[in-house]
């Protein structure tokens, strides 16, 4: 599915999260995409949170940016960005059967009263996926994204400070799809798609290579290690070493294992996050209960991919696998991109949407 709310052009891949800021540059060899391109750089700690004030964390964003594309001449100054959040609104809507011109016309009408915002307050967008039967009806079926028009107007403020030119506003969710679609066979599957990243959790049932069921969590790692903090009276980045090299103790083995070696710290944190992880696990319970009443269960989801940050967590796929009964994976955004030996594994989660805007740009070039 491609969302924009821009013209089209050949850019890097940009994501600026809450946490740190990752650029992708792609382009060609042997008909295959190849990483010509990448870099991640980490906000200071005291802006991650959301209460930090905008005109701060926009500050320090804009001089990121123009350190890394002053740095690296042969970067494009075009680029392919994302927005998520509650600013954000993905919804699939049955529609009367036309042609996308004619659509374009009436989508304000159509999806107005799916909207919890003021019509004239967004910029929309839509993608028709299919035709469907509704009683004896032929219908459209389209995707449309809400965007409010001051969060991408601030987004595009931000980019032009820098020099850079947006060409597409993308949303992470549709960003990730794109991802997935190249580097893993999913069009004729369902997976389930979450995404933990510093503030935000974006999670999502592909359905045959689209992403028509979305939710945003307002529930990510910020939210984990601060609960941890509160509960163990760790420093945070103690907290994050226990998280990479014991993370999760799940097994009956390795729970005796770590008994026979007095590692009651590491047992206890393990036990702490699975608590605060239920969070989490609920709320994608409710959303694949709410898809399964939809949908039924003739296709059942085959997968779950995780993304983001959060796959720092050693063991967080084990974990996923074991309270969903669903096969759980942690995304390779580079699986079948040439060039991307360099990226390590560990730091490899954090571009699934990075990649996904990247190949859009060179897509559409």
């Amino acid at each position: 599915m491609e969302i924009s709310f821009l013209n089209r052009k050949k850019c890097v891949g940009l994501d600026i999260g809450s946490k740190n800021i990752k650029v992708v540059y792609l382009t060609t060899r042997q008909k295959k995409l190849y990483l010509n391109n990448w870099h991640l750089v980490n906000l200071p700690n005291e802006i991650v949170s959301l209460e930090t004030p905008p005109e701060n964390r926009e500050a320090i964003v804009i001089d990121i940016l123009k350190n890394i594309f002053s740095k690296n001449k042969n970067l494009p100054k075009k680029s392919v960005s994302s927005i998520s959040g509650p600013s954000v609104v993905i919804r699939p809507i049955k529609v009367p059967l036309l042609t996308k011109e004619e659509l374009s016309k009436s989508i304000s009408i159509e999806a107005e009263p799916y909207i919890p915002f003021a019509i004239k307050e967004v910029y929309l967008s839509f993608d028709i996926i299919g035709e469907i039967l509704e009683e004896g009806v032929r219908k459209n079926e389209v995707i449309v994204v809400a965007a409010k028009k001051d969060v991408v107007d601030k987004h595009i403020n931000i980019l032009t400070q820098c020099g850079i030119v947006p060409k597409y506003i993308d949303v992470d969710i549709f960003a990730i799809e794109r991802t997935l679609k190249y580097n893993y066979e999913i069009e004729n599957e369902n997976v389930c798609v979450v995404n933990i990243g510093a503030n935000m959790t974006n999670v999502a049932i592909i359905e045959n290579g689209v992403a028509k069921t979305c939710r945003d969590l307002p529930l990510g790692m910020f939210y984990i290690l601060n609960e941890m903090k509160k509960l163990k009276q760790m420093e945070i980045e103690e907290i994050i070493n226990y998280f990479k090299n014991d993370g999760l103790i799940l097994t009956d083995e390795e729970k005796e294992e770590y008994l026979s070696q007095n590692k009651k710290v590491e047992l206890s944190i393990s036990k702490d996050l699975v608590a605060i992880l239920k969070e989490f696990s609920t709320e994608l319970h409710k959303l694949i209960d709410f898809y399964y009443f939809q949908k039924g269960e003739q296709k059942p989801i085959s997968k779950i991919f995780l993304s983001g940050g959060g796959c720092v967590i050693k063991n967080l796929a084990l974990y996923f696998t074991s309270e969903f009964k669903i096969e759980t994976e942690i995304v390779d955004p580079f699986k079948k991109i040439l060039n991307a030996d360099d990226v390590p594994n560990e730091l490899r989660p954090f571009f699934a949407v990075a990649v996904g805007l990247a190949i859009k740009g060179y897509q559409n070039g």
